[in-house]
């Protein structure tokens, strides 16, 4: 089964929960062939962050052993629109796949696993330092932890800044609405400094790459699409200016001693 034919069943599987994130595939697929290209298939993964489980799920379908934890798919009024928890779990227990509600930053999680994935979230996170020290005691050493995260320098951010617009200024009424509560996205970060908090936290970088995860269409339908699928063409020629930010770390064989 090759990767694309994994994320495929997965949406089926998975339908129709996943029928409202279908916009992500490519997302999803960028990631899956990153993962599957550098971690093993005897390594046992922790994805945190994992929302319903698509990635998971075609992993699982690839021949890996996966769990998965995310503390907000479980509450009410959640921003996967699940309103029906138990339908859920019936397709993941059909699928003999294992998601809980558990928090990555309070739960005891430490060494159990040969690598940790994490996808879009460290960017949603107050205190980046202790997610990453956390997610470093979750994985045993020498395992492997993918971190994914939006890039903050991608080129439609850098042509918001040159026409005075905040590249996060989508989430600002949120965060001045909830305050301490809020929970969209706290800090992006460029390349460079997501491989630096890595490093500062004695992580070996295996790789460091930025990408375009969000392809340009070519069947844009109004003229903010049109310039949107604009600026994501012209990212592929430009360094450092696509949309997403990957880091696939190992943790050092001697962390702790």
């Amino acid at each position: 089964m090759t990767n694309t034919q994994a994320l495929q069943q997965a949406y089926a599987l998975l339908a129709p929960y996943s029928d409202k994130q279908r916009w992500e595939f490519n997302n999803n697929l960028v990631h899956l062939r990153f993962i599957t290209r550098y971690i093993p298939k005897t390594a046992g993964i922790l994805d945190v962050g994992c929302g319903i489980g698509i990635l998971d799920m075609a992993l699982a379908l690839l021949g890996y052993k996966v769990a998965g934890i995310d503390k907000y798919v479980f509450k009410d009024n959640n921003s996967f629109s699940i309103d029906d928890i138990n339908g859920l779990r019936r397709i993941w227990d059909a699928q003999g796949l294992a998601i809980q509600p558990q928090d990555i930053l309070r739960d005891d999680i430490a060494e159990r696993y040969g690598a940790v994935i994490s996808i879009a979230t460290i960017e949603h996170q107050k205190d980046p330092k202790k997610f990453l020290e956390n997610i470093q005691r979750a994985v045993r050493p020498g395992g492997l932890v993918y971190i994914a995260t939006p890039n903050l320098s991608h080129l439609l951010n850098r042509v918001r800044f040159c026409f005075g617009r905040s590249p996060l200024s989508a989430h600002l009424k949120q965060w001045f609405a909830r305050g301490e509560d809020f929970a969209g996205h706290w800090r992006e970060y460029t390349l460079a400094e997501l491989a630096g908090m890595m490093r500062w936290l004695d992580f070996e970088i295996i790789a460091a790459r930025n990408l375009q995860s969000l392809r340009p269409r070519v069947t844009a339908a109004s003229p903010r699409s049109w310039y949107v699928n604009f600026f994501r063409l012209c990212a592929y020629a430009l360094p450092g200016a696509r949309d997403t930010n990957i880091i696939i770390a190992r943790k050092k064989e001697t962390y702790g001693k």
